[in-house]
C-alpha cells in the first residue's frame, strides 16, 4: 500500500495534480489516444495509455513490475487498482481518486507562463501550486493535453518530478482499459482511505 501511495503522489504531480492557482485558466485535458513511458524519482517508471478519458498505468520500480495496474476513469473520478499478491488470486480494489488528483477534473486550472519543448514536441508551460509540495510546480503540456515533463525546486535545486521518455499518438485497444474476466472487485474499506493523503505527501 505504501508503494502504491508513493506512486500515486509521483503520478499525480506528473499529471498536474492538486491545482490551486490565482488568475488561472483551464489547462488542456488529454484529447487523443496515446501510449507513453515515463520516469519519476526513486527509480519509479511507468507505462501509460490513454483513450477517451480513461487511463491505464502500470508501475515499475527499479526496472521490475510490481504487478500493480491502475485503471482510471477521469470523468467519474474513480479508479480500480489490480494487484498481484503471491499465493493469492489477482484482486482489484475500487476507490475514488485520492485527494489531489485534479488531473481528473475537466476544470483543472493553471497559469500559462511560456512555451517549451520536450522530446521534439512543442509545449506550453503551465505553472500551478500544490499542497503536497507547498510551492509552484511547472508542467510542459502539449496542445492536445499530454504532460511531457513536470519540474519543481526542492531544497534550492531543480528536480524533475515526472518525465515522459517516449510516447506516440496511436489508437489504443479498448480492452486494456477494462478489468480481466473473473477478477472480483472490492471496495477500499473507508478506514484505509485515510492512508492515501499521508502516503501522497
Amino acid at each position: 500500500m505504501r508503494r502504491y501511495g508513493i506512486a500515486c503522489w509521483l503520478l499525480g504531480i506528473g499529471m498536474s495534480l492538486d491545482v490551486a492557482c490565482a488568475a488561472a485558466e483551464p489547462m488542456p485535458a488529454p484529447a487523443v489516444d496515446y501510449r507513453a513511458r515515463a520516469k519519476a524519482p526513486r527509480g519509479i517508471e511507468m507505462e501509460l495509455a490513454h483513450r477517451e478519458g480513461r487511463l491505464r498505468i502500470e508501475i515499475e520500480s527499479d526496472g521490475l513490475s510490481n504487478g500493480m495496474v491502475s485503471l482510471i476513469d477521469l470523468a467519474k473520478h474513480g479508479m480500480v487498482v489490480l494487484v498481484e499478491v503471491p499465493g493469492m488470486d489477482r484482486m482489484a480494489v475500487e476507490m475514488d481518486l485520492p485527494p489531489g488528483f485534479s488531473f481528473s477534473d475537466a476544470a483543472r486550472q493553471g497559469t500559462r507562463t511560456g512555451t517549451g519543448q520536450a522530446l521534439g514536441e512543442a509545449c506550453d508551460l503551465w505553472r500551478f501550486d500544490t499542497k503536497a509540495l507547498n510551492q509552484p510546480v511547472e508542467s510542459c503540456v502539449t496542445a492536445d493535453g499530454i504532460v511531457l515533463r513536470t519540474t519543481a525546486t526542492l531544497g534550492g535545486k531543480p528536480v524533475v518530478l515526472f518525465e515522459v521518455t517516449e510516447f506516440e499518438r496511436v489508437p489504443q485497444d479498448p480492452a486494456i482499459f477494462t478489468l480481466p474476466k473473473g477478477v472480483k472487485v472490492r471496495k477500499l474499506p473507508p478506514g484505509m482511505r485515510g492512508l492515501l493523503p499521508d502516503l501522497a505527501r
